[in-house]
Protein backbone atom coordinates (compact mmCIF):
# COMPACT_ATOMS: atom_id res chain seq x y z
CA UNK A 1 0.00 0.00 0.00
CA UNK A 2 2.97 2.16 1.15
CA UNK A 3 4.65 1.88 -2.57
CA UNK A 4 1.05 2.48 -4.32
CA UNK A 5 0.70 5.56 -2.70
CA UNK A 6 4.41 6.77 -3.54
CA UNK A 7 4.26 5.18 -6.79
CA UNK A 8 0.89 7.77 -7.11
CA UNK A 9 2.85 10.73 -5.41
CA UNK A 10 5.56 10.15 -8.34
CA UNK A 11 2.94 11.14 -11.17
CA UNK A 12 2.22 14.79 -9.64
CA UNK A 13 3.01 16.11 -13.14
CA UNK A 14 0.20 14.14 -14.72
CA UNK A 15 -2.69 15.37 -11.92
CA UNK A 16 -1.33 18.86 -12.44
CA UNK A 17 -1.53 18.93 -16.04
CA UNK A 18 -4.90 17.03 -16.53
CA UNK A 19 -6.37 19.94 -13.91
CA UNK A 20 -5.04 22.56 -16.25
CA UNK A 21 -6.74 20.66 -19.14
CA UNK A 22 -9.93 20.93 -17.21
CA UNK A 23 -9.88 24.42 -16.44
CA UNK A 24 -8.97 25.13 -19.73
CA UNK A 25 -11.81 23.46 -21.25
CA UNK A 26 -14.38 25.11 -18.36
CA UNK A 27 -13.23 28.08 -19.80
CA UNK A 28 -14.00 26.79 -23.47
CA UNK A 29 -17.80 26.37 -22.35
CA UNK A 30 -17.90 29.45 -20.26
CA UNK A 31 -17.16 31.58 -23.25
CA UNK A 32 -19.43 29.42 -25.09
CA UNK A 33 -21.95 30.04 -22.57
CA UNK A 34 -21.33 33.13 -22.49
CA UNK A 35 -22.58 33.83 -26.17
CA UNK A 36 -25.54 32.06 -25.75
CA UNK A 37 -26.51 33.97 -22.80
CA UNK A 38 -25.62 37.21 -25.07
CA UNK A 39 -28.23 35.78 -27.99
CA UNK A 40 -30.78 35.56 -25.29
CA UNK A 41 -30.90 38.32 -23.33
CA UNK A 42 -30.38 40.28 -26.91
CA UNK A 43 -34.45 39.28 -27.80
CA UNK A 44 -37.25 41.72 -26.08
CA UNK A 45 -38.76 40.23 -22.64
CA UNK A 46 -41.92 39.15 -23.46
CA UNK A 47 -40.82 36.88 -26.64
CA UNK A 48 -38.19 35.17 -24.18
CA UNK A 49 -40.84 35.06 -21.46
CA UNK A 50 -43.40 33.01 -23.65
CA UNK A 51 -40.97 30.84 -26.31
CA UNK A 52 -40.49 27.31 -25.79
CA UNK A 53 -37.63 28.10 -28.29
CA UNK A 54 -35.99 30.69 -25.65
CA UNK A 55 -36.62 28.84 -23.19
CA UNK A 56 -34.81 25.89 -23.81
CA UNK A 57 -32.09 28.49 -24.52
CA UNK A 58 -32.37 29.24 -21.01
CA UNK A 59 -32.16 26.31 -19.92
CA UNK A 60 -29.42 25.59 -21.14
CA UNK A 61 -27.53 28.66 -20.25
CA UNK A 62 -28.93 28.14 -16.38
CA UNK A 63 -27.17 24.41 -16.15
CA UNK A 64 -24.63 25.05 -17.33
CA UNK A 65 -24.02 28.38 -14.79
CA UNK A 66 -24.81 25.76 -12.35
CA UNK A 67 -22.30 22.78 -12.74
CA UNK A 68 -19.45 24.81 -14.42
CA UNK A 69 -17.99 26.71 -11.49
CA UNK A 70 -17.71 23.19 -10.22
CA UNK A 71 -16.14 21.34 -12.55
CA UNK A 72 -13.54 24.42 -12.94
CA UNK A 73 -13.14 23.59 -9.19
CA UNK A 74 -12.55 19.53 -10.03
CA UNK A 75 -9.49 21.10 -12.18
CA UNK A 76 -8.12 23.26 -9.33
CA UNK A 77 -8.46 20.34 -7.29
CA UNK A 78 -6.21 18.28 -9.46
CA UNK A 79 -3.70 21.10 -9.88
CA UNK A 80 -3.47 21.17 -5.87
CA UNK A 81 -3.25 17.31 -5.19
CA UNK A 82 -0.68 17.74 -7.77
CA UNK A 83 1.24 19.94 -5.94
CA UNK A 84 0.50 18.21 -2.40
CA UNK A 85 2.17 15.27 -4.28
CA UNK A 86 5.59 17.09 -5.55
CA UNK A 87 5.38 18.43 -2.02
CA UNK A 88 5.60 14.67 -0.28
CA UNK A 89 7.77 13.85 -2.81
CA UNK A 90 10.19 16.21 -1.82
CA UNK A 91 10.14 14.79 1.71
CA UNK A 92 10.54 11.43 0.76
CA UNK A 93 13.72 12.00 -0.60
CA UNK A 94 14.64 14.06 1.46
CA UNK A 95 13.85 11.04 4.25
CA UNK A 96 15.71 8.46 1.61
CA UNK A 97 19.06 11.11 0.97
CA UNK A 98 19.47 11.18 5.38
CA UNK A 99 18.88 7.17 5.28
CA UNK A 100 21.37 6.80 2.33
CA UNK A 101 23.68 9.11 4.36
CA UNK A 102 23.65 7.11 7.44
CA UNK A 103 24.03 3.57 5.63
CA UNK A 104 27.26 5.27 4.31
CA UNK A 105 28.70 6.25 7.18
CA UNK A 106 30.45 3.49 10.26
CA UNK A 107 28.14 1.95 12.01
CA UNK A 108 29.52 3.16 15.19
CA UNK A 109 28.65 7.01 13.99
CA UNK A 110 25.35 5.90 12.98
CA UNK A 111 22.41 8.03 14.52
CA UNK A 112 19.00 6.47 14.89
CA UNK A 113 16.77 7.29 11.96
CA UNK A 114 13.06 8.76 13.38
CA UNK A 115 9.83 7.05 11.59
CA UNK A 116 7.89 8.74 9.83
CA UNK A 117 6.44 11.73 10.79
CA UNK A 118 2.19 11.58 11.23
CA UNK A 119 2.67 15.29 9.36
CA UNK A 120 3.13 12.46 6.01
CA UNK A 121 -0.18 11.25 6.75
CA UNK A 122 -2.23 13.48 7.69
CA UNK A 123 -1.44 15.84 4.19
CA UNK A 124 -1.98 12.73 2.37
CA UNK A 125 -5.65 12.57 4.33
CA UNK A 126 -5.95 16.29 4.23
CA UNK A 127 -5.50 15.94 -0.07
CA UNK A 128 -7.94 13.03 -0.47
CA UNK A 129 -10.55 14.74 1.65
CA UNK A 130 -10.32 17.95 -0.41
CA UNK A 131 -10.43 15.59 -3.62
CA UNK A 132 -13.19 13.72 -2.26
CA UNK A 133 -15.11 16.86 -1.10
CA UNK A 134 -14.76 18.55 -4.38
CA UNK A 135 -15.92 15.84 -6.50
CA UNK A 136 -19.01 14.87 -4.57
CA UNK A 137 -19.65 18.94 -5.40
CA UNK A 138 -19.41 18.34 -8.96
CA UNK A 139 -22.07 15.53 -8.80
CA UNK A 140 -24.11 17.24 -6.52
CA UNK A 141 -24.01 20.20 -8.93
CA UNK A 142 -24.45 17.76 -12.03
CA UNK A 143 -27.94 16.83 -10.70
CA UNK A 144 -28.88 20.27 -9.44
CA UNK A 145 -28.26 20.95 -13.23
CA UNK A 146 -30.24 18.71 -14.36
CA UNK A 147 -33.17 19.90 -12.57
CA UNK A 148 -32.84 23.55 -13.48
CA UNK A 149 -32.30 22.21 -17.02
CA UNK A 150 -35.93 20.93 -16.25
CA UNK A 151 -37.21 24.44 -14.31
CA UNK A 152 -36.03 26.49 -17.10
CA UNK A 153 -36.95 24.76 -20.22
CA UNK A 154 -40.89 25.78 -19.36
CA UNK A 155 -41.13 29.72 -20.21
CA UNK A 156 -40.78 32.50 -17.36
CA UNK A 157 -44.88 33.16 -17.81
CA UNK A 158 -45.45 29.10 -16.88
CA UNK A 159 -42.81 29.22 -13.64
CA UNK A 160 -44.63 32.59 -12.71
CA UNK A 161 -48.34 31.14 -13.13
CA UNK A 162 -47.30 27.80 -10.93
CA UNK A 163 -49.21 27.25 -8.22
CA UNK A 164 -48.02 27.08 -4.42
CA UNK A 165 -46.54 23.58 -3.82
CA UNK A 166 -46.79 22.34 -7.29
CA UNK A 167 -43.45 20.29 -8.73
CA UNK A 168 -42.32 23.14 -10.79
CA UNK A 169 -41.90 25.10 -7.50
CA UNK A 170 -40.51 22.82 -5.67
CA UNK A 171 -37.90 21.94 -8.40
CA UNK A 172 -36.63 25.39 -8.78
CA UNK A 173 -36.54 25.79 -4.71
CA UNK A 174 -34.80 22.79 -4.99
CA UNK A 175 -31.87 24.31 -7.16
CA UNK A 176 -32.17 27.96 -5.44
CA UNK A 177 -31.20 25.79 -1.95
CA UNK A 178 -28.81 23.72 -3.58
CA UNK A 179 -26.79 26.37 -5.06
CA UNK A 180 -26.80 28.29 -1.66
CA UNK A 181 -25.08 25.59 0.08
CA UNK A 182 -22.68 24.23 -2.59
CA UNK A 183 -21.09 27.75 -2.59
CA UNK A 184 -19.48 27.19 0.06
CA UNK A 185 -18.64 23.54 0.05
CA UNK A 186 -16.46 23.64 -2.76
CA UNK A 187 -14.62 26.03 -0.73
CA UNK A 188 -14.29 23.83 2.23
CA UNK A 189 -12.45 21.22 -0.47
CA UNK A 190 -10.29 23.83 -1.20
CA UNK A 191 -9.38 24.21 2.72
CA UNK A 192 -8.71 20.82 2.96
CA UNK A 193 -6.25 20.88 0.16
CA UNK A 194 -4.29 23.93 1.68
CA UNK A 195 -4.02 21.69 5.15
CA UNK A 196 -2.50 18.70 2.86
CA UNK A 197 -0.14 21.64 1.47
CA UNK A 198 0.73 22.80 4.97
CA UNK A 199 1.74 19.40 6.37
CA UNK A 200 3.44 18.19 3.55
CA UNK A 201 5.52 21.44 3.93
CA UNK A 202 5.61 19.97 7.77
CA UNK A 203 7.16 16.72 6.99
CA UNK A 204 9.89 18.64 4.97
CA UNK A 205 10.41 20.64 7.45
CA UNK A 206 10.74 17.36 9.70
CA UNK A 207 13.53 15.80 7.65
CA UNK A 208 15.45 19.38 7.59
CA UNK A 209 15.38 19.48 11.18
CA UNK A 210 16.56 15.89 11.79
CA UNK A 211 19.45 16.01 9.29
CA UNK A 212 20.24 19.60 11.26
CA UNK A 213 20.45 18.01 14.37
CA UNK A 214 22.07 14.34 12.91
CA UNK A 215 25.44 15.43 10.89
CA UNK A 216 26.69 17.28 13.58
CA UNK A 217 26.34 13.89 15.95
CA UNK A 218 28.01 12.00 13.49
CA UNK A 219 30.62 14.41 12.72
CA UNK A 220 31.50 14.47 16.17
CA UNK A 221 31.64 10.53 16.64
CA UNK A 222 34.05 10.14 13.00
CA UNK A 223 36.89 11.20 15.06
CA UNK A 224 36.77 8.01 17.53
CA UNK A 225 35.96 5.57 15.11
CA UNK A 226 39.10 3.43 14.72
CA UNK A 227 41.14 5.05 17.55
CA UNK A 228 42.79 2.90 20.15
CA UNK A 229 41.76 1.84 23.49
CA UNK A 230 43.47 3.57 25.91
CA UNK A 231 46.41 0.89 27.33
CA UNK A 232 46.73 -0.52 24.53
CA UNK A 233 50.61 -0.65 22.57
CA UNK A 234 50.82 2.47 20.51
Amino acid sequence: MEKMLQSMMERFRIFIAMGFMIVVIALMIGSWNAGNATTYYAVDKATRDTSQQWANVRATIESIIIWLPYFKFLGVSMILSGITMAVGVIGLRLMKLGEEVMDSVPKQARVTIPPKPKSALMMRLFMMMGMMIILIGFIVSLVTAGTASAVFSQPITDIDAAATGSALLRDLASVVATEAWLEAFKFVGVGFHFLGIIYGLGSILFALNYQKQAIPEVVEKLPSVGRPALGTAD
